[in-house]
């Protein structure tokens, strides 16, 4: 046997082994390194996970915290309203209507016809946009505006007008949020682009999912005796898997809220309103 001849091809493949396994360590390595990754792009980390999104603005808003609560109609408020037959409920604070004759509306509410009775057979019909068709429900969800913009999942700024099957108001339930006392003055906020950064680092942005719209807004987790405490947020529509969730992102501190999954207490607000007004 030539030992020197085998003494070689063994000295060899261990020169092979160990190029291979150096590589594998530093592949590893490079793939664990935090500021690896953090050279890719919000953009690339989104399209290496197949999740699309419409343009967003990567300026920074402008927002306030403020307090407000759900007001009480008075019969002068309504006494100009035609058409409907109204009822005052809740301690006056809901507007029952019934209305004598259906109001075309379409899916979002853009028919004209709908359109000019909102703006004139309904109270104060311009301060709310709309949000929502529910189309086994029959309904259309318009929230109301604050500072320009909307107030997010809360029935204490809301009209939910119910429709027949040729998509007709025929009834609506109104609430009405009161003038507001802003807590801070307007401060700049996180951009859009930023907030759905967030969201994803916050990982509640699945493989394969489309986000479907962002819209800013107000929410709100704190109740108080002066009010609701409304914070300034992102909402962010995400399909995934022929389910539709809706994730949002204080535009604040960055805080992220599930909304489906959202079971924050009145005392867990409490803290983040604290935290807010220290800052």
């Amino acid at each position: 046997m030539d030992w020197r001849k085998t003494q070689l091809i063994f000295i060899v493949t261990l020169l092979i082994l160990n190029i291979f396994l150096t590589v594998i360590f530093f592949t590893k390595q490079l793939s664990d390194d935090p500021d690896t990754l953090g050279n890719e792009t919000l953009e690339e980390r989104l399209k290496a996970d197949n999740i699309t999104h419409p343009e967003l603005s990567s300026k920074p808003t402008s927002g306030a915290i403020f307090t407000t609560e759900r007001a009480a109609f008075t019969p002068k408020d309504v006494s100009d309203l035609t058409g409907q037959s109204l009822t005052l409920k809740d301690n006056n604070k809901q507007i029952f209507s019934v209305l004598q004759s259906p109001v075309k509306a379409g899916k979002k509410g853009n028919n004209p016809e709908f359109q000019k009775f909102l703006e004139t057979e309904v109270y104060r019909g311009e301060s709310y946009e709309f949000w929502d068709y529910d189309k086994e429900a029959q309904t259309l969800t318009f929230n109301q505006l604050i500072n320009n913009n909307m107030v997010l999942f809360d029935e204490a700024g809301q009209i939910t007008f119910y429709l027949d099957e040729d998509d007709r108001v025929v009834s609506y339930e109104q609430t009405w949020m009161s003038k507001q006392d802003d807590l801070k003055e307007k401060t700049n906020l996180m951009s859009a682009t930023d907030a759905l950064e967030a969201v994803y680092q916050h990982g509640e942005l699945k493989q394969d999912s489309d986000v479907v719209s962002a819209t800013f807004g107000y929410y709100t987790t704190v109740q108080l005796p002066s009010g609701n405490v409304y914070f300034p947020v992102w909402c962010f529509e995400v399909k995934h898997s022929g389910k539709t969730n809706y994730v949002l992102v204080n535009a604040k501190d960055e805080q992220v809220i599930n909304q489906s999954e959202n079971k924050t207490t009145t005392e867990q607000g409490a803290e983040l309103y604290s935290r807010q007004k220290t800052k």
